[in-house]
């Protein structure tokens, strides 16, 4: 069937109720999944630790504070080497943690897969770093009309607290805060359109990112109330996270309720194309075996 850009009827709380139908008998696996994301986190948070201990240990705690390196240019690398570094780390297991949920979703077990991504690891991981890099690149080339009206109000608006104000500073002051008022809304309104690119690239490995990006956007054409709405349906379980163990369940329920909400949208343009390339890698790997 061909897929049109009507916004779908189904509901939130179908959509939920079906994530829940497709999670019965997968929570094992789900909660295994969880664990393995929330053990990576840890271990992120743990070289931190290490890394404050290390300076600890050698008097120079200095060099961990945030007023150091936003003031040094030595600190300011540090931030820039660090958020560049998590970025290469978290987002390839991001792209990862994608695909196995996809098969629980569909009712599959993710052995086929993680055993295609362990022996595809460089593959998978550079596919996966590329993908995060490029729709990020486009999100943050739409971030900065923001973050100039942002610093444009700031400016602004310090030159007129500063002592007596000109007319053209508050014109410039409102006309700041106006900008950046409406180009949150274009911001938002791009990161939205953008959602389905990184679960394309997802499905269908041989895409390139910026066809996906391209469908993406055309695919989320007038749905961008309808993403919001499902998304603010999850508000309501942020206060339970505070207990942390809560996370093991709302994890798996978040994120296939998410990819049903996707199938949705998507329709008759969701093509799980990575079964078809295991098979193709089985047999070619079966035959490089037997020659």
């Amino acid at each position: 069937m061909p897929h049109t850009n009507e916004v779908s009827k189904i509901t939130n709380r179908e959509i939920k109720a079906e994530a829940l139908r497709r999670l019965k008998g997968n929570w094992g696996n789900c909660i295994a999944l969880t664990v393995f994301i929330l053990a990576f986190i840890f271990f992120l948070a743990l070289c931190e630790a290490m890394l404050y201990l290390l300076l600890a240990l050698f008097d120079a705690r200095e060099y961990y504070f945030m007023s150091f390196m936003i003031r040094t240019r030595p600190g300011r690398f540090g931030i820039v080497f660090r958020l560049v570094l998590l970025f290469a780390l978290i987002m390839p297991e991001l792209y990862i943690a994608r695909r196995l949920y996809i098969d629980i979703a569909n009712g599959k077990s993710f052995v086929k897969s993680r055993r295609y991504i362990q022996s595809n690891f460089k593959k998978i991981f550079s596919r996966g770093l590329f993908t995060a890099l490029a729709t990020s690149l486009f999100r943050l080339l739409a971030a900065i009309p923001l973050i100039a009206g942002v610093y444009g109000a700031y400016y602004w608006g310090s030159a007129c607290t500063s002592g007596e104000s000109e007319l053209f500073e508050l014109i410039f002051l409102l006309l700041c805060l106006v900008f950046t008022i409406f180009w949150t809304g274009v911001f938002i309104y791009i990161c939205i359109s953008l959602c389905l690119a990184n679960y394309i690239m997802v499905l269908n490995p041989e895409e390139k990112v910026f066809s996906a990006c391209g469908m993406s956007v055309r695919l989320m054409k007038g749905k961008h109330w309808r993403y919001l709405s499902f998304i603010f349906s999850f508000v309501k379980f942020i206060p339970t996270l505070i207990m942390f163990y809560p996370l093991f369940i709302l994890t798996p329920y978040y994120m296939v309720s998410y990819i049903v909400f996707i199938e949705d949208l998507m329709g008759g343009d969701w093509q799980d194309k990575l079964p078809d390339i295991i098979r193709s890698w089985n047999k070619s790997h079966q035959t490089g075996k037997e020659s």
